[in-house]
């Protein structure tokens, strides 16, 4: 299946704040916010771990992630599905942590890469 991330979809994850969902490996579910997640490309999105709670724990365990966020002034939101890849070293990490340290944010633990599945709307079909 091909994904794009739209303009609109971008101004949306830009401008409102996005949960991400894991679940355990015995399946028990988490979800949380995460102010960072942002496009990296037209087929993924990427978020600075700063934390290293139950969400980074569910990805290291193989967990799927699902990236909801909704713009109320449309009555409507996307809903991201994909893979992760942690990054802790390279160009995009690299890139990632000199970005945070100009706007005076504390360093993260990784950057997680998030290779999209499936792109939805909360809006049935």
């Amino acid at each position: 299946m091909s994904v794009e991330i739209t303009d609109h979809m971008a101004k949306v994850l830009d401008e409102q704040l996005a949960f991400i969902a894991t679940s355990s490996s015995d399946g028990a579910p988490n979800i949380g916010p995460k102010g960072s997640i942002g496009v990296l490309d037209d087929t993924a999105l990427i978020y600075d771990e700063t934390t290293g709670g139950q969400t980074l724990d569910n990805i290291q365990e193989g967990s799927q992630i699902v990236i909801a966020v909704v713009d109320r002034q449309w009555k409507n939101g996307y809903r991201f599905t994909g893979r992760a890849e942690i990054l802790d070293a390279g160009d995009i990490f690299d890139q990632r942590v000199a970005a945070r340290k100009a706007r005076g944010k504390t360093p993260q633990i990784c950057s997680v890469l998030i290779h999209l599945d499936d792109i939805s709307t909360f809006r049935p079909v």
